[in-house]
């Protein structure tokens, strides 16, 4: 019986050991605030001296839209050569209007949308011929928000029709999507989402606060913040990011579009659970960290948040002046506290998060290869004459 035990006894040891660290490694691998490694590989280099924003890039054709601060459109290779460039801002045929676009975006291989100031979506081939011109799909303009580091559309070919996921902010007007009014009905009644067939000029008005988001569910009024909504590479699905909360939704995007996933988000430098609030207060200033961006591409979906500044101390410095952010007050509170966080999502499963980027500037796009292309022109550490687009992978 000894001797039996004596043999048992190295297997038993053998087992736990390697039961022990198989833990140990799936627990590591499955942290989802882990610190996700970067690594600086490459940088698109265009030549051009006002500063540029990347519009879209479509990796597979090997072409890049980008958007000048003077709203002059350039079409480049990924090496950043310029292959074309459009003077869009104009009454001409093929012109948009003097006002500009809010955005471009590739349409199939051999086309792009233009998303005119509250007028028409334009769609164009590579050569900037005007193809099409299709009318807003939102009939009046009750509010207005311009980003500078991404699009609110992605158009995509769907059984050979033109069709477009996007935000839209005018589908209701401030009485009828007033919180005061509809309480924590907001959520049920209000959207921004929508898909728009560009043919036949159909628009379907989709969920932006699905029934399981955590405040819905709960019955909380956290606030009228909407959603984000971004076209995986593939024009298959889409990711749904509501602004408050902490969690992620993935749809396929069929003849009809279902819920695939949905994803809990979490990071240290940010709470799990928005404050409740009285729809009194929807208006108010909140130093809660809403999310502020969200790309979706091959394996991976990267968010952003920005920390704000706390609610006590913005109280004071908007006591200082009416033009507060012009103060030197301001913008050193800004530089302590308004810092860029990030998480990441691969497969539909939060794997780590982000700190710092390992470059200075702006997130503006991510290939479907894991590489993040980060804006450093605006504000540039050296003044340059020409615009640096950094490329960082994600190292798994």
């Amino acid at each position: 019986m000894k001797k039996r035990f004596k043999l048992l006894l190295p297997l038993l040891l053998i087992y736990l050991v390697s039961f022990s660290c198989s833990q140990i490694k799936e627990e590591s691998i499955n942290n989802p605030i882990d610190l996700i490694k970067l690594e600086l590989i490459d940088s698109l280099v265009i030549d051009e001296l006002s500063i540029l924003r990347i519009q879209d890039i479509d990796v597979d054709a090997g072409k890049a839209l980008l958007v000048s601060n003077n709203k002059n459109l350039f079409l480049t290779d990924l090496q950043g050569e310029k292959l074309k460039s459009y003077e869009l801002n104009n009454d001409g045929p093929d012109g948009l209007g003097r006002n500009g676009a809010f955005g471009y975006k590739f349409l199939d291989k051999d086309k792009f949308v233009a998303q005119g100031l509250m007028t028409s979506y334009f769609i164009y081939d590579l050569s900037g011929k005007q193809l099409k011109k299709v009318p807003y799909n939102a009939k009046e303009l009750y509010r207005i928000t311009i980003y500078n580091n991404r699009t609110t559309f992605h158009p995509y070919m769907k059984d050979g029709q033109m069709m477009m996921i996007g935000e839209e902010l005018n589908f209701f007007s401030a009485e009828e999507s007033d919180p005061k009014t509809l309480g924590v009905g907001y959520y049920e009644k209000i959207s921004n989402v929508y898909r728009y067939n560009l043919d036949t000029e159909e628009n379907e008005i989709l969920e932006s606060y699905p029934p399981s988001w955590e405040p819905r569910a709960n019955q909380r009024f956290v606030g009228n913040n909407l959603s984000f909504v971004t076209l995986h590479d593939s024009k298959k699905s889409y990711a749904l990011l509501p602004l408050t909360g902490s969690q992620l939704f993935i749809y396929d995007l069929g003849e009809e579009i279902s819920l695939r996933t949905e994803v809990q988000l979490q990071h240290p430098e940010r709470p799990d659970l928005p404050p409740t609030i009285s729809p009194d207060n929807a208006g108010n200033y909140s130093d809660y960290p809403a999310f502020g961006n969200v790309l979706y591409a091959g394996e991976y979906c990267l968010i952003q948040f920005t920390l704000r500044i706390p609610a006590s101390q913005m109280s004071e410095l908007r006591a200082l002046s009416q033009q507060y952010w012009n103060t030197d007050e301001y913008k050193e509170a800004a530089m302590k506290f308004m810092k860029s966080y990030y998480i990441l999502v691969k497969n539909g499963k939060q794997v780590g998060v982000i700190n710092e980027m390992p470059v200075n500037g702006t997130v503006e796009f991510l290939d479907k290869n894991g590489i993040i292309y980060i804006n450093d022109n605006a504000n540039p550490e050296e003044e340059r004459d020409y615009n640096v687009f950094y490329k960082v992978k994600i190292v798994d």
